[in-house]
């Protein structure tokens, strides 16, 4: 497994959940990441892709935020899945 694509982050009873991080994109002049969870999760199971905006704290460290919004969620989701396939496309060529 390379380190490197792996995201930990910590849930609200303070316990590391490692996830694989599939990319970082922007999106109407805001930024998200895409994780996998590495092992299946009470919420999520492995294979799964989780949304999250990154936004800066007060120290101006990047922290990542649910999307709560359902209408900005699925516009953002839309914009994941073209870019992911138009990887894969990329990729095929």
């Amino acid at each position: 497994m390379d380190e490197e694509n792996v995201v930990i982050l910590t849930d609200e009873d303070g316990k590391d959940i490692r996830f694989l991080h599939i990319m970082t994109f922007d999106f109407e002049e805001s930024f998200f990441v895409a994780l996998t969870p590495e092992e299946d999760m009470e919420d999520i199971e492995n294979g799964e892709v989780l949304l999250m905006e990154i936004l800066e704290d007060e120290d101006g460290n990047d922290c990542y935020v649910p999307i709560e919004n359902e209408d900005r969620l699925d516009q953002v989701w839309e914009e994941f899945e073209r870019l992911y396939y138009e990887d894969d496309e990329e990729e095929d060529d």
